[in-house]
């Protein structure tokens, strides 16, 4: 009788379960001796079952010769014969076995009419018993991959159709071109075909390496027809990415993960070739090709397992962290912001903003509030003798001789190669030229209507009401029959006779004076020069006072100097985004978000926006059109939380993102 293709799904996956429960416990931090000279030393242990990972360090004659990074499942091959303290190290050898799993080891079966392929690689003893990896794939898409007890496997075989062996038999591990798009997926699109076309580069290049002599034109058809398959769907990938991002080049000699086979970053920089499509013992094969026994390839190799391994750890803790978190937009937005780097004050405030529009519905200020424009912008205070601005991103506050200050919204446009500010003032609006020296210039004496105080604060009593509450306490008599139904503190006796306390809580409204001040004016119009205004002061920042009064942790990077700035957020075809605010601007790119000070600059007729970013100097040009031009792409070093209630424990999430042009769109 066949197995149905969902049978097979479920003892595939049931599988997972038991393998994380007979994972043997390793001993840490002791030498396990094997007889060839070479000494195991497990120092480390992330995760738990089938996907928990092991550092350990290899010895030669007891000198250190590498760290590596490897499934912990993996390791119970390569400790069998070994000792620890002078008794066995491990589970019985392979060869003391009988070498039981070579019955099923690197075979294929179909098990359900076509439908449903099964791969059996990898098989070693794990526990004491005998364990091999088992794929599950149906019509070239990986369904699961988990290890499964041999002798389970044999069972369920023994109803499916042994399909040919792979010559060379190592193939069978070798993933097919939907499991490689499968094993590397992460960020945007964009980014997900270069990385995918990178890694079917690799594959390539392993197989080429592991086939020896062979490359030179003697492969055999099955790794031909690997290698033929891999590099058809790379070329499509390629063709498909340039209709869908017109202009960009996806060919392979770009491509930035097309490193040489004797780069220790070859499978392990950028893409997880090593780590989510192929076993250990592939890439230890792989080295002892290309490395030739090379004292510094093996070396820089192991640097790489050991950034592996701890890109590894920090993804679980990651995971780990985002499963318990909150996952409401506020408390979102919260996490966001503060691993980009801004301070604690702004990100709670923008997680309570976020929070109250996401309850009411939306921004409940729309169309009764101008919207703060897109695109240029200006902070900062610029004062003459009797004329002072004071810019926000969203108004600027005028003060003019004895005139009450005023807020008012006002408007930057470029006019060629000009900036040019416009205030609404009353009775004539007045137009300033920002000069590229940070100055602002106007036309001169300029009549500004305002309201100036005219005597003292008068108070304006009103008569309202308080709501009081009042208690009172009396005694209710009760039977002798209901004394049991009290507690005796609460139970009065006099004589023969009972009573309890009964409290009665009325509400009444008590008239009260309420006090309200106003300060008089009257109306008045002064004149002020709106000359030359050189920049005086930064804008005061509340986020920045509370920060200082309360001691909390302030942005890692931030610009209050005057000057023009951007507001709102831009992105890029690919995904890639830039929120602008006055002091910072968090570049975006997949799950790695970092908030740099920036300043806009005038050089040359242009433009030019230039961030102070950890990753090296980055300037973008903002256009005419309101666009920003970008360089084709840019690293984002970021970090993500994992500190639970401790939200200043990070770890490192940098990626690589696309750039080209960024378009301006709004949020609220």
């Amino acid at each position: 009788m066949k197995v149905t293709t969902v049978s097979l799904i479920s003892l595939v996956l049931f599988t997972v379960a038991a393998a994380a429960q007979d994972q043997p416990e390793w001993q840490l931090n002791k030498p396990y001796r094997c007889a060839n000279g070479i000494s195991y030393t497990i120092t480390r242990r992330t995760g738990t079952g089938y996907n928990s990972m092991c550092l350990y360090s290899e010895a030669q004659n007891d000198e250190h010769v590498t760290d590596v990074v490897t499934r912990c499942s993996q390791m119970t091959g390569m400790l069998q014969g070994c000792t620890v303290d002078g008794a066995p190290g491990g589970p019985q050898s392979a060869a003391a076995a009988g070498d039981p799993s070579g019955d099923v080891n690197n075979m294929r079966y179909d098990c359900a009419n076509g439908s449903a392929m099964m791969t059996v690689f990898n098989c070693q003893q794990q526990g004491g018993q005998d364990y091999c990896l088992v794929r599950l794939e149906s019509g070239g898409e990986l369904i699961a991959q988990a290890p499964k007890p041999r002798n389970e496997i044999e069972a369920q075989v023994k109803s499916c159709k042994v399909l040919p062996q792979f010559n060379p038999p190592y193939l069978a591990e070798f993933p097919s071109p939907h499991h490689v798009v499968q094993g590397i997926l992460a960020g945007n699109p964009r980014d997900n075909v270069t990385r995918a076309i990178g890694a079917f580069y690799q594959l390539q290049e392993i197989l080429k390496v592991l086939a020896g002599a062979r490359a030179a034109g003697g492969l055999t058809p099955d790794e031909k027809k690997f290698i033929d398959d891999y590099a058809r769907t790379q070329s499509q990938l390629a063709d498909a990415a340039s209709k869908k991002f017109p202009g960009e080049n996806f060919d392979v000699e770009r491509n930035p993960f097309r490193y040489s086979v004797n780069d220790p970053k070859f499978g392990f920089e950028g893409i997880p070739v090593w780590a989510n499509l192929l076993t250990p013992a592939a890439q230890a094969q792989f080295a002892r090709l290309v490395g030739r026994n090379d004292a510094r390839y093996a070396a820089a190799a192991g640097e790489q397992r050991q950034r592996a391994m701890q890109q590894a750890d920090n993804d679980l803790k990651v995971a780990q962290a985002d499963a318990t978190a909150r996952k409401d937009p506020g408390s979102v937005a919260v996490r966001h912001c503060i691993e980009s780097g801004r301070s604690d004050m702004e990100c709670l405030g923008e997680g309570m903003k976020i929070g109250a529009m996401n309850l009411m519905g939306g921004n409940p200020m729309k169309g009764l509030v101008p919207d703060t424009p897109v695109g240029l912008r200006v902070t900062g205070v610029y004062a003459s003798r009797d004329l002072s601005l004071m810019f926000t991103q969203d108004h600027v506050i005028v003060q003019c001789g004895t005139l009450v200050d005023q807020p008012q919204f006002y408007t930057v446009q470029r006019n060629e190669d000009r900036v040019v500010i416009q205030i609404p003032i009353s009775p004539k609006p007045v137009t300033l030229t920002y000069k590229n020296d940070g100055q602002l210039v106007g036309p001169g004496p300029v009549d500004v209507a305002g309201q100036v105080v005219v005597g003292r604060a008068v108070d304006n009593p009103t008569t309202g009401y308080e709501m009081q509450t009042n208690t009172t306490t009396t005694q209710r008599q009760i039977d002798a029959g209901e004394v049991r139904n009290y507690s005796a503190d609460q139970v009065h006796q006099n004589g023969m006779e009972y009573s309890v306390d009964q409290q009665t809580t009325s509400t009444s409204w008590t008239p009260t004076t309420q006090h309200n001040y106003t300060v008089p004016t009257a109306p008045k119009t002064e004149r002020c020069n709106a000359g030359l205004m050189p920049a005086r002061a930064a804008t005061a920042s509340v986020s920045g006072a509370l920060t200082t009064l309360l001691g909390s942790q302030a942005s890692r990077s931030s610009n209050f100097a005057p000057g023009l700035r951007l507001n709102g957020t831009y992105v890029a075809a690919g995904g890639f985004k830039v929120e602008f605010r006055d002091d910072s601007a968090t570049l975006e790119c997949g799950e790695a978000r970092n908030a740099e000070g920036y300043t806009v600059e005038a050089e040359g007729g242009r433009l030019v926006v230039k961030f102070d970013n950890k990753t090296g100097p980055l300037a973008m040009t903002l256009e005419p059109d309101g666009r920003i031009s970008g360089p084709a792409s840019l690293d984002v070093a970021g970090r993500k939380l994992i500190g639970g209630d401790d939200v200043h424990s990070f770890v490192p999430r940098n990626e690589h993102c696309a750039v080209g042009t960024l378009s301006p769109v709004r949020q609220w």
